[in-house]
C-alpha cells in the first residue's frame, strides 16, 4: 500500500520560498527604457521579423534584454529571413539533388552531374543559427529554464541586511 503524503499545515517553508522568489524578481534588472530601433540595413521581410521580436520583448514582464542586444536581434532577423527564403525555395523544388548538364560524352549524349540542393544546407545552417541566437536572447524554453534554475540555485537563506533595510521602526 502506498504511503500517504504528509502535508505541512503551517506552510513556513512555502512562505519563505515565495519571499525568495519575490526578492529574486525585485533584484532582476529590468530595463525600463527599450527603444529597439530597427537597423536601417534590414530588408522588408527582416523588418517584419524585427517587429515580431520586439513585440515579444514588450510583452515580457521582466525583460532581460536591452538596446545593447540590438546586434543579436539583427542577426536573428537575418538568419530567420534566410531560413524562410530557403524553405520557400524547397517548397518549389524539394528534390535533394539538382541535375546539371556538364558536357557531352563520346556518343554525343549529354552528361549530367548531380549536386546537393544548396537550399537544404542554407535552411539547416540558418535554422541552427536562429536557435543559438534565440537561446542567447533568452527566448527558448531551455534558456528560460536555465535562467530560472541559475537564479534558484543562487538563492541563499534570507538576506539579513535586506530585512534590516526594509524594516520601519515605528
Amino acid at each position: 500500500m502506498p504511503r500517504r503524503v504528509s502535508v505541512n499545515p503551517d506552510n513556513k517553508t512555502q512562505k519563505r520560498a515565495v519571499k525568495q522568489i519575490q526578492a529574486r524578481e525585485e533584484n532582476t534588472p529590468v530595463y525600463l527604457k527599450q527603444e529597439f530601433k530597427p537597423p536601417k540595413t534590414l530588408t522588408k521581410e527582416e523588418k517584419k521579423i524585427w517587429k515580431w521580436l520586439v513585440d515579444i520583448f514588450r510583452e515580457t514582464v521582466n525583460c532581460r534584454v536591452s538596446d545593447a542586444d540590438v546586434h543579436l536581434m539583427e542577426l536573428y532577423c537575418r538568419a530567420k529571413a534566410a531560413t524562410d527564403e530557403a524553405d520557400a525555395a524547397l517548397k518549389q523544388d524539394p528534390t535533394p539533388y539538382l541535375q546539371y548538364e556538364c558536357g557531352y560524352d563520346k556518343d554525343n549524349e549529354p552528361k549530367y552531374q548531380l549536386k546537393a540542393n544548396p537550399n537544404i544546407k542554407k535552411r539547416a545552417d540558418n535554422a541552427a543559427l536562429c536557435i543559438k541566437l534565440f537561446d542567447q536572447l533568452g527566448l527558448s524554453p531551455l534558456a528560460r529554464a536555465k535562467a530560472g534554475l541559475a537564479a534558484a540555485n543562487g538563492e541563499k537563506d534570507d538576506d539579513i541586511f535586506k530585512g534590516l533595510m526594509d524594516r520601519s521602526d515605528e
